[in-house]
This record gives structure tokens, sequence and C-alpha cells, in this order.
């Protein structure tokens, strides 16, 4: 437990004062790639920077992706809508395919879950969310921001705000939640309760020992979202895409 709590810390570190300061979004396109692009959105109070590590993974297999800044940091997740169509939008038309791949970290898969509620599903074939609390963290009635408050459990908060996530719950049928691949950490230190990262009717997959900030990071982890990325690329649909 010292250890994945000093892992968290330092990967914690190492995201505010090295990667986040320098980072910007951007879209990677290799030649002669034309299979499901990946779409890549970061968690709140963070940046593209925290995609360091899978953006190096996803690199050196030439797969073609891009990370998005969802801004203003402290907004209305509903409002990151448009920004995740634009940046989806410019990856299907580079890689000339008629499906993304799209994953998420925290805030990140409510982010695009609201995406999917405004723009449709029929261009996402797999979705895949680490430690995203889709039924809300308690924890996040300590932080700032409309988006804070909408990530709070539907019954934590007597606010309009609450509603949020009820009602996005609500939007969603089960060819969305099927398209749901989503990785949580028992142990995970911003998640409460942790089960809350599990989606009803997604492929819901738990890990141990690590903590939240270190689900970006952890080897174990990123092979998992790498599996998922290649199988899905692979698929008779993908091929039917180049």
């Amino acid at each position: 437990m010292a250890l994945m709590m000093l892992r968290e810390f330092g990967f914690s570190m190492l995201c505010w004062f090295r990667l986040f300061p320098y980072a910007r979004p951007y879209y990677r396109h290799f030649e002669g790639d034309f299979r499901y692009p990946v779409v890549l959105l970061h968690g709140y109070g963070a940046n593209s920077g925290f995609w360091q590590r899978l953006h190096r993974r996803l690199s050196a297999d030439r797969i073609s992706h891009g990370a998005v800044d969802l801004a203003p940091v402290l907004g209305n997740i509903e409002s990151y809508a448009d920004r995740i169509e634009e940046a989806a939008n410019g990856l299907l038309e580079a890689n000339h395919a008629s499906s993304a791949i799209v994953g998420w970290h925290s805030m990140g898969g409510l982010a695009a879950r609201a995406w999917l509620r405004r723009y449709g599903h029929q261009r996402v074939a797999r979705v895949i969310t680490l430690g995203t609390p889709h039924a809300g963290s308690l924890l996040a009635g300590y932080g700032i921001g409309i988006n804070a408050r909408q990530m709070l459990p539907v019954s934590a908060w007597n606010s309009e705000e609450r509603h949020w996530l009820s009602a996005l719950s609500a939007s969603e049928d089960s060819s969305v939640r099927s398209l749901f691949v989503s990785l949580w950490s028992r142990h995970d230190n911003i998640v409460m309760p942790q089960s809350s990262a599990e989606l009803g009717g997604a492929k819901n997959i738990g890990v141990e020992g690590v903590g939240h900030v270190a689900l970006g990071f952890d080897a174990r982890v990123l092979d998992r979202v790498m599996k998922e990325i290649s199988a899905t690329r692979r698929s008779r649909l993908a091929a039917g895409s180049e």
C-alpha cells in the first residue's frame, strides 16, 4: 500500500510540474494508417500532457491518434462536446476512416459520454475509460467549478447539477453501453466509492494496487488499453475502412 501511494504521488508530481506545463493538443497521423484512429481525453484539472506514456506506445505501433485539451478547465462538462467533435472529425478525415476509438481518463469519460449524447455513436468503434466516475464520486465535493459539481453522485448534492449524471445515464441504451470498456481500480484514491467507475452494460475490468493518476502510467493498465485498441483495429469492421 505504501508503494502504491508513493507511485501515485510521484506520477501526480510528474504531471503537474513536468508534463502539464508544456503540453499542447496534438494530432498525429501515420502515413498508410487507415484504420480506426484514437482520440484521447484527459480528466479534471489536467490536459493533453497526461497521455505522454500512451502517446509513446501508440506512436511506436504507428497508430494515428490525437489528444484534446478540454477547456475551460472548470467549465460545464456538456460544453466540451464541440471540441471533441472537431478533434474526432479531423482524425477520421486524415485516416479516411469511418469510426474512431476513444480513450478517456476520469472526467474525460463523462465528457465523451456527453459528446456521444449530442452527436451520436455511429462513428465510434470502441470506448475505453480509465477511472471514470460513471456514477459520480463523493470527493468531487472538494473540487471547484461546474464540472466538479456535475461529478457528484446523484444523491450527494441537492442542486441542479446533480441531475446531470442521471440525465446522462437515462440517455444511453444498450447499443451505446456495449461500446464501453471501463478499466477501474479497487484502490482508486479519487473515485469514491471505487465501484462508481463501473458502468452498467459495459465490459468492466477491475485492477488492483493502482491509484487514480497512475492508471495512465501503469504498464499493466496500458498493456490492456493497447490490447483493446489493437483488437478493435483488427476487427472486420476496421479492415473494411481501409
